[in-house]
This record gives structure tokens, sequence and C-alpha cells, in this order.
């Protein structure tokens, strides 16, 4: 089964271009107002990390907790808000934004609808295949879950929790659109299992 996602997280990285002391104040600021706009609560952010781009600017300046870059975390309601806050974000500050986990409200239901429809292919199948020696497929004797196959592969291991994306996210998206196009990879739901049926 393919899922488009309706809750994204969104990891931006802001740099102010300068060397203001108040770099920091001058993201938060432009950030924060680009949310407002698009009713996006604050709730959804949550802080991830500063950055001090050379140590000896701390000494450079009087105070010595200068940072020119910020990272944000943001959980998206795909179904309430779209992407399209980043485009009343100054251009000249976004470093990068990537998307880092994706999922759907209802998983859960469609993980069971998948395994479901599995059992139903595995019972099928063997139908099938004694039909063809004049046999029938009785009761199930043995159903066995298979591992769930994985999703990534990343320096030579396969990761099922790792939906990290560097997706193409796009200048405008609308709200609730339920296509590829929205830039959000979709998520493939795989079930396999192994399944022993009396003979008749």
């Amino acid at each position: 089964m393919t899922v488009i996602p309706d809750n994204i997280e969104l990891e931006i990285v802001l740099a102010h271009p300068g060397n203001s002391k108040n770099a920091v104040e001058i993201l938060d600021k432009k950030f924060y107002d680009a949310l407002d706009a698009h009713k996006i609560p604050k709730t959804a952010v949550s802080f991830v990390s500063v950055e001090n781009p050379y140590y000896w600017y701390c000494w450079w300046w009087e105070y010595r907790h200068y940072y020119n870059s910020k990272t944000y975390k943001l959980k998206l309601d795909c179904s309430k808000h779209s992407f399209a806050f980043i485009n009343d974000i100054n251009a000249d500050y976004i470093r990068s934004i990537r998307i880092t986990s994706s999922t759907h409200s209802q998983i859960a239901e469609y993980r069971r609808q998948v395994k479901i429809e599995a059992m139903k292919a595995a019972k099928e199948k063997a139908s099938d295949l004694l039909e063809c020696i004049g046999q029938k497929a009785g009761k199930v004797i043995e159903v066995v879950e298979l591992q769930e196959p994985v999703n990534n592969y990343w320096y030579g291991r396969y990761d099922v929790n790792n939906y990290t994306s560097n997706a193409y996210i796009p200048q405008t998206v609308n709200p609730g659109d339920n296509t590829e196009q929205s830039g959000v990879p979709s998520i493939k739901l795989r079930f396999e299992i192994k399944a022993k049926f009396e003979i008749i």
C-alpha cells in the first residue's frame, strides 16, 4: 500500500549572512513571522541548536555567546498547512530544508489492512495452486509473520526507521494535496506472511 503522509517533520537550518551579534534574534523573528502568516502554531516547532561559525568570534565580540545560524524542527500537519510558509522566509537566510521523517495519522490502521490483504492473498494462492491438482486448501495450520521489509539502505546497512530524505520541497503546495507532486515521499507499506493450510 502506498500512503501519502499527512504528518511531516522538517529540519530547517537558517543562517544569517552577516556578522550581526543579533543574528539569532533576527532569524527567530523572520522564521516565526513566516509561521504566523500561515497560522502555523509555535508549538509545532522544537528548538534544536544554534551554531557558532568560528570560535574566535566569541572573543572578537564582547559577548561569548555569538551565533549566526539556528536549526529548527517543525512538525507540519499537511491536512491543515502547506510548505508555502517557506516563501515568506528570506532565501538568503535559508541554508537547508529537508524532510527528516514522515508518517500518517492512520498508519496503524493501514498496516492492519495490509496484513489482512496478505492473509487473503496467501489463502487465494494456496487455493489456486491446489486446484490444478484437484485438491483444495482447508483450515489454516500455521501463520508466521515475516519481518517487515526494510525501506532504506544506508552505508552498508538497512534501516527500517530511516525516513530521512532530501526530497525536493516545491515553492507552493496546497493543504490536503494527496499527490506525489507535493514533493513529499510516499510511505510504502508491505507485509509478508508464511501460511500453511490443510490440504483436502
